[in-house]
């Protein structure tokens, strides 16, 4: 668990002139063990302090180095030993890539590049033909497709937690979609495209722009996954433990069900955008969690001087992007939490949900869906538990939103309001979004008093 050491050793190692026999005699065992580690790690059964998961990246680093200088210098000594070379470079730059993903930062294209003529070179000398590859059993496509998919998946869209229950679930099931040399020239809008002589990972049949019949053109076809994803969320309705159909053993069956549901959208490359954005530049103050954004509904004017500065880049009808510096985050924000974002030009702010994020250099752009509906300050009693939450009220229904976990489905539940002192009886009903830190719930009013 001494992350910093292991990494300084690794690095200094890095960097000695040795033939590759014997580099490949002092980290073989270090390069199994660590591939052993690391998913233990993304999967969470593996706690880190918070030091040392800012070590992650650099020992990432520092393990891709490791087994490309291998690839240099070490001489194989079978057709294996050369397909398990290969297995650990491109595993280790596939975690490199993850870590870009987690910073909420674009993948950079010149890693994708590396990846894509390592995975050529294995193609055209049939090493991916090994299923058995140490440490894990696997074989060089699959890890492949693992990296390819998790891409795809738009991991912008996810929180930390979907992001670690997509990359356990693919690390079981990525085998299943099919990866082949695309032969003719007219493309397929339901698959995805790597061009192995570019700068870039995964592409739609619409951002590629070599001819689709190419020689460096590789096709995936999802719709396999995409099947095996619908099974399993169907099995995941009816009560079947998440842990039995691939994701780590502490994975909530909620969870696991809404994570594949926005994998399956990314996948099948739908969007739910309705409305085009259209360019601005507009100060504004954004409230970041639940109890900032209590505190702004019900005395505005008091807490506005508090609120963090933003401005918004783009607006629709139904939503906008933000950007943010770094140093004005006042709470950790992840996708699918709420916040409230107050244009300095409008008399009020809008409720919305993160749908991604993105960060470059030192700032952050969310892109936010606003809320619709009547919107109340509650103060919420769920056994002995009290709460603040918000209450959303449209022509169709009640929700509630809560910090996550607090109230789950069939659950009595009692509000008062803090504007008017009402109290309203209601039970819960089902899950409508899940973030990082906020739950939105369905519910079913009872009785007022």
């Amino acid at each position: 668990m001494n992350l910093e050491k292991v990494v300084t050793n690794l690095h200094n190692l890095n960097r000695m002139p040795i033939n590759g026999d014997a580099r490949l005699n002092l980290t073989a065992s270090l390069i199994n063990q660590y591939l052993r580690y690391i998913p233990k790690v993304r999967s969470g059964e593996v706690k880190l302090t918070p030091v040392q998961r800012k070590e992650i990246p650099e020992l990432n680093r520092e393990f891709a180095y490791a087994t490309k200088l291998l690839l240099r210098d070490a001489v194989p000594h079978s057709k294996e030993e050369a397909a398990n070379f290969v297995y650990w470079a491109i595993s280790a730059m596939a975690e490199q890539l993850q870590d870009f993903s987690d910073q909420h930062r674009p993948q950079p294209g010149i890693l994708w590049a590396e990846l894509n003529r390592l995975y050529y070179y294995a193609e055209v000398r049939f090493l991916t033909d090994f299923h058995s590859n140490k440490p894990d059993n696997r074989d060089i496509e699959s890890r492949y497709k693992q990296a390819l998919l998790f891409q795809a998946s738009q991991p912008e869209h996810l929180n930390e937690s979907e992001r670690h229950l997509v990359d356990a679930y693919l690390r079981k099931w990525a085998f299943r979609a099919q990866l082949s040399q695309q032969e003719s020239r007219e493309l397929n809008a339901h698959f995805f495209y790597i061009d192995l002589e570019a700068k870039s990972g995964i592409q739609t049949s619409r951002q590629l722009q070599t001819p689709g019949n190419d020689s460096s053109i590789r096709v995936l076809n999802p719709l396999p996954i995409i099947e095996q994803a619908r099974q399993h969320m169907g099995q995941l309705r009816r009560g079947t433990a998440a842990e039995n159909i691939g994701f780590s053993r502490k994975a909530d069956n909620i969870d696991a069900f809404m994570t594949l549901k926005k994998a399956l959208l990314a996948w099948k490359q739908s969007t739910s955008r309705r409305f085009e954005r259209a360019p601005c530049a507009t100060e504004a103050k954004t409230a970041l969690g639940l109890q900032m954004i209590h505190q702004y509904l019900k005395t505005p004017r008091s807490v506005l001087s508090d609120l963090s500065a933003s401005e918004t880049i783009n607006q629709s009808k139904t939503g906008a992007c933000i950007k943010m510096d770094q140093s004005s985050l006042t709470k950790p924000v992840s996708v699918g939490d709420v916040i409230m974002h107050h244009q300095n030009d409008e008399s009020k702010g809008k409720l919305a949900i993160v749908r991604w994020l993105k960060q470059v250099g030192d700032s952050i752009t969310f892109g936010i869906e606003f809320i619709t509906g009547n919107l109340q300050p509650v103060t919420v009693q769920v056994n002995d538990n009290v709460a603040e939450a918000l209450l959303v009220s449209t022509s169709d229904n009640d929700s509630l939103i809560t910090h996550r976990g607090y109230c789950t489905s069939n659950t009595p539940v009692q509000l008062k309001t803090t504007r008017h002192g009402l109290s309203l009886d209601a039970r819960a009903q089902s899950l409508m979004q899940r973030g990082q830190h906020t739950d939105q719930i369905r519910l079913k009013r009872q009785q007022t008093a």
